[in-house]
């Protein structure tokens, strides 16, 4: 862990449970009403190095799952906390947006969801924060927050319309669509996915619970905070924001490394211009004053619509939000992904998707007709040759499935250590992995598999039973070289998996009816 000062505990729980804040939180500062029009100083463009993803793990589930990022579930979302008439934080109507976040984080699984009440100043809201345990015990918590509460000019006004569809349904979108992703994640460090309240009025919700979490002696390792990502800048880019001598300079260092992680997942996973700039008038603060490791996603300035009733869900870019949400789930991955690091594995297999597949990823079009995935119509045993090529399969009698691994490792990969596994769905029903597809077989690759060289896996024998459109898909995993389905257990779009994981082949046939001698 980097080392922290621990500020002094001030405030605490009152009989109601609330976090109760004294003024003097900070030493006597309060933090001033955050204005985002003005930064300490303008941010700079940077130009990391588009990486080449690798065809093993954490690269390629990482490559996958951040394309799983819905533009219509963010939007979704936008538009909902937007039609609350004011989200401001002396408003009713507070309360029912923050009901309708934990009602989303519930939706998709999690359990431990909670509405942390805090006071300050005669005013009480709550936070929503929603935890996903870590495997370890007791281990390090990460922070992805957003503000949910909005406001006009007028900052006391809190029965004007104001719709907040950038500042910050937005960020909060982005924060429910990474949660909605991590459900069936495994992840080393618990996360805490938290909407504040009050951070319009001068962080009073972030800066209550960074406190509550200090005095109970919580281990925060990192905080990123999602503040406007919705609007893109006329350059397009994303600013990634990092601590730059604020309270604690110690902790400079380690958000300014943890910055290049987010810039550098910018640049592999999407194609968003990057810039750095520094941290300051939103939800971070309060906990880089505890000493802990701070970091932001931000569009920048420039939005015509900051605090107006302008600011609606019909003013941001979808494409750029969903973007910028990738950037931070690769982000969190990259930090905290608990599967095996094969980076330096010597094994790599890959099915080929077409003809030209080198098993690089991600792999080229088409990918549903994989020459290392076929069928025959007899059997091996019966004197058939599988290498004469695929056939099309024929109904209601026994026909025989063969895949070729291929290994673009530097070392062989030994006998009976790797699997085989073959599927089949029926496309007309839909596609879903895993839930449209049924079994086909399991075999074990019995020789090994040299380097730069192939094995021929079968017969799996399949009886297919419909005259219209199969999806046939085989998946090659070894110890040292997992497949992303090992290892994640939600829904994947099969195009999205074949694409992104050279471990998987797909072939699409259509079954004919049997003739009349069989």
């Amino acid at each position: 862990m980097w080392p922290r000062r621990r500020t002094a505990r001030k405030g605490g729980q009152d009989s109601d449970g609330q976090y109760v804040m004294r003024p003097d939180t900070f030493e006597g500062q309060p933090f001033a009403v955050p204005d985002k029009r003005r930064p300490p100083s303008p941010a700079a463009r940077v130009e990391p190095v588009k990486r080449k993803w690798t065809g093993t793990l954490p690269d390629k589930f990482i490559a996958t799952l951040v394309e799983l990022v819905s533009v219509e579930a963010l939007r979704n979302t936008v538009e909902a906390l937007a039609a609350f008439h004011t989200r401001h934080t002396f408003s009713p109507h507070l309360g029912e947006a923050a009901a309708r976040i934990s009602d989303q984080f519930t939706a998709v699984g999690y359990t431990d969801v909670v509405r942390r009440p805090w006071s300050h100043a005669g005013h009480s809201a709550d936070n929503v924060v929603c935890t996903k345990p870590g495997t370890g015990s007791g281990g390090p918590v990460i922070i992805v927050c957003a503000h949910y509460d909005s406001r006009m000019e007028d900052l006391g006004n809190a029965t004007a319309r104001a719709p907040g569809a950038d500042d910050n349904a937005s960020g909060v979108a982005a924060v429910l669509e990474i949660a909605r992703l991590l459900a069936p994640v495994a992840l080393s460090a618990t996360v805490r996915f938290v909407a504040f309240s009050g951070e319009e009025q001068g962080l009073w919700g972030s800066t209550a619970y960074a406190a509550e979490l200090h005095a109970a002696g919580a281990d925060i390792y990192r905080v990123i905070n999602l503040d406007m990502i919705g609007r893109p800048p006329e350059d397009g880019s994303v600013t990634v924001e990092r601590d730059e001598g604020n309270a604690v300079p110690g902790n400079d260092a380690a958000s300014q490394a943890l910055g290049a992680v987010m810039a550098q997942a910018a640049a592999s996973y999407t194609a968003l211009p990057v810039k750095l700039g520094p941290i300051y008038a939103s939800d971070y603060m309060p906990f880089e004053a505890h000493s802990d490791v701070t970091v932001g996603a931000y569009e920048g300035e420039g939005n015509p619509h900051y605090h107006r009733t302008s600011d609606k869900p019909a003013t941001l870019d979808y494409g750029y939000l969903a973007a910028v949400t990738r950037t931070v789930l690769a982000t969190l991955l990259s930090e905290a992904l608990d599967v095996a690091d094969e980076a330096s594995s010597a094994v790599d297999l890959y099915i080929r998707d077409n003809q030209a597949d080198t098993g690089s990823q991600p792999s080229s079009s088409p990918n549903g007709a994989s020459p290392d995935l076929w069928v025959r119509n007899n059997d091996i045993r019966d004197g058939d040759d599988p290498e004469l090529g695929h056939q099309t399969p024929v109904n209601g009698i026994p026909n025989y499935v063969y895949v070729r691994v291929h290994n673009r490792g530097t070392i062989a990969l030994g006998g009976g250590v790797a699997q085989v596994r073959t599927y089949r769905c029926d496309a007309g029903d839909g596609v879903g992995w895993p839930t449209r597809f049924q079994p086909i077989g399991t075999l074990v690759i019995d020789q090994a598999i040299p380097a730069g060289g192939s094995m021929r896996v079968g017969p799996f024998a399949w009886t297919p039973h419909i005259v219209d459109r199969d999806r046939l898909l085989a998946i090659a995993s070894a110890p040292s070289d997992h497949s992303v389905p090992d290892v994640y257990t939600g829904e994947l779009d099969t195009d999205l998996l074949v694409r992104f994981d050279n471990n998987v082949g797909r072939r699409d046939v259509a079954p004919q009816p049997a003739g009349p001698e069989g």
